[in-house]
């Protein structure tokens, strides 16, 4: 493109040059010798004089008397001296001929360096130089994955971080340089790319990325902010696939196996049985099962249609009415003015022995207190523990500030234990931090 242009403009310049010395040529000689300019109007007015005569409107005699008119005024404005050549003297007033047209080259030569020179510099304000790589187009195409180095890496961070100078509120310039940036295994500034991402817009999978990122930067470990992301994401949308994911995935890595199979068992509810990230997530449950003791998971297509006409049978519905629990939360006079009408309660059972994994939850907000709660297998966390399924089990309500599950210092709350599912009426006061009743 570049060459074209070039090649335009000289051709430009080059005839420009000639029309312009031809035109410098005529007016310097007009302004230096004027007798021979008045003798060339003269001319003219001669010729029209005779294209006069020949058309037959003029006859001879008045052509002639014409013509000797016109040449005694020639004699009269002209006088013998301003037929003479221009004096050398007078070559210091001649007009000089433009650079432009005396040296077409220089401007040429000119052209061809300024043009070039100032288009590049543009580009590198204003383009994306690093499109020039040959390499990251081959990158681009997927064919080439193996070409990532870590010294294009460290360019394409560079890159980034130079465009998010002139370009602060882009938010996918944010979400690549933090994924460059993992990659590079800079976990930290990927963080805080993630974090500046997510300042232009909330997008809960960014969230969930920045996590893994933060469980990164720990060696691996999701406890503290990871886990507080997932659980908000969580709170939010508790079918958020991808939180799904990463908190089976951290339970796992934490050896917890039971929280991580009941987090993967909710996204096999989700995820249908075509998705590719379907077998993937079969994998995970079948080891967390197997690291339990647990026999294997039945295929998918045989549990789904049997289950749902099960569900809504009226044998399946009393079974529901008599294994549930109710009862109201109340909350006494003297902690009404230090909790918060925003704070969230939480009302769940759990085994007496063993897992502290709810079997069923509910969810509300300290402004709804006194709150009557019915739990049932309606409220299950998962498929494979129920409430309908248990002997016994511990009632516990707690009112959290920060509306995460993971129980936090200052939360507020009460327990009873133990409760037979079918019992009705029960009544769960909270007076002071977490407490213990038995029933």
């Amino acid at each position: 493109m570049l060459a074209a242009v070039m090649l335009v403009l000289s051709v430009a310049i080059w005839r420009g040059s000639k029309q312009g010395a031809q035109l410098a040529a005529h007016q310097a000689d007009a302004a230096n010798n004027p007798a021979q300019a008045n003798a060339a109007v003269y001319r003219d007015q001669m010729a029209d004089l005779d294209r006069e005569f020949v058309m037959g409107n003029l006859s001879y005699e008045e052509l002639k008397a014409a013509r000797d008119e016109l040449s005694q005024r020639l004699l009269i404005d002209v006088g013998a001296e301003g037929l003479e050549s221009p004096s050398p003297s007078g070559s210091a007033d001649k007009p000089s001929t433009p650079v432009v047209w005396r040296k077409p080259w220089l401007s040429i030569g000119l052209v061809v360096f300024v043009v070039p020179v100032a288009s590049l510099l543009m580009y590198s304000v204003m383009g994306e130089p690093v499109a020039l790589d040959p390499r990251a187009l081959v990158q681009g195409t997927g064919n080439a994955s193996e070409e990532v180095t870590p010294e294009k890496l460290t360019e394409m961070a560079t890159a980034l971080t130079r465009r998010l100078q002139d370009e602060p509120n882009s938010m996918e310039g944010w979400v690549m340089l933090g994924r460059v940036q993992r990659a590079r295994g800079m976990f930290q500034e990927s963080a805080e790319a993630f974090g500046k991402a997510l300042s232009l817009s909330r997008d809960d999978n960014l969230s969930i990325e920045r996590a893994e990122v933060l469980a990164q930067k720990n060696g691996g470990s999701f406890a503290g902010e990871p886990w507080s992301i997932i659980q908000r994401v969580l709170t939010a949308d508790p079918h958020h696939l991808n939180a799904l994911f990463l908190a089976g995935s951290a339970s796992y890595a934490e050896l917890n196996f039971t929280t991580a199979l009941r987090y993967w068992e909710r996204a096999r509810e989700v995820v249908p049985a075509d998705s590719p990230d379907a077998p993937e997530l079969d994998r995970a449950i079948a080891e967390a099962r197997n690291k339990l003791g647990l026999p294997a998971i039945p295929p998918r297509a045989s549990s789904a249609a049997p289950a749902d006409v099960a569900a809504t049978s009226p044998a399946a519905k009393a079974a529901l009415a008599a294994s549930s629990i109710s009862g109201r939360v109340t909350l006494v006079k003297e902690l009404q003015g230090l909790v918060a009408p925003t704070d969230t309660v939480f009302v769940y059972a759990t085994p007496v022995t063993g897992s502290r994994m709810p079997v069923a939850i509910v969810r509300t907000t300290a402004d709804k207190l006194p709150f009557d709660f019915v739990l049932d297998d309606s409220s299950a966390m998962t498929p494979t523990a129920k409430l309908s399924t248990m002997g016994e089990v511990t009632v516990r309500v707690r009112i959290s500030k920060s509306g995460q599950a993971v129980a936090q210092a200052g939360d507020y709350g009460v327990s009873l234990t133990p409760v037979k599912p079918g019992s009705k009426g029960l009544n769960l006061m909270v007076r002071d931090t977490l407490q213990s009743t038995a029933q």
